[in-house]
């Protein structure tokens, strides 16, 4: 995978991208895995992306990212790289990614 980012050119090996989009997607909630299949298939664009998000979710945005901060440090714990993943290939500023996100934080919380 070839994404693109402020440093220009970032490859990302096959087998990592695609263990990491099977990570997420067997460990979405059931309810939200199409979701996570729709943001998955976006080819992220970080530069609108970020300008995106932060228009659509406002204000919120920040406490949206400090909600599903634990859900990411926990996922990068299980899934060495998640993280570093998921910035390289720009999907951390994509507003549908920051949706399933903030929706599976939700439900962590609710469920304890």
């Amino acid at each position: 995978m070839l994404t693109f980012n402020d440093q220009g050119m970032t490859f990302i090996d096959r087998d990592s991208d695609e263990r990491f989009r099977k990570a997420l997607l067997d460990g979405v909630p059931p309810s939200l895995r199409s979701k996570m299949r729709e943001a998955l298939a976006v080819t992220p664009d970080p530069h609108r992306d970020y300008a995106h998000s932060c228009r659509y979710f406002g204000d919120e945005l920040q406490t949206i990212g400090e909600r599903i901060k634990p859900l990411s440090v926990a996922l990068d714990r299980r899934f060495p790289g998640l993280c570093d993943w998921l910035i390289m290939t720009g999907y951390t500023n994509n507003y549908k990614m920051v949706k399933v996100f903030d929706a599976w934080a939700h439900m962590k919380a609710s469920n304890g």
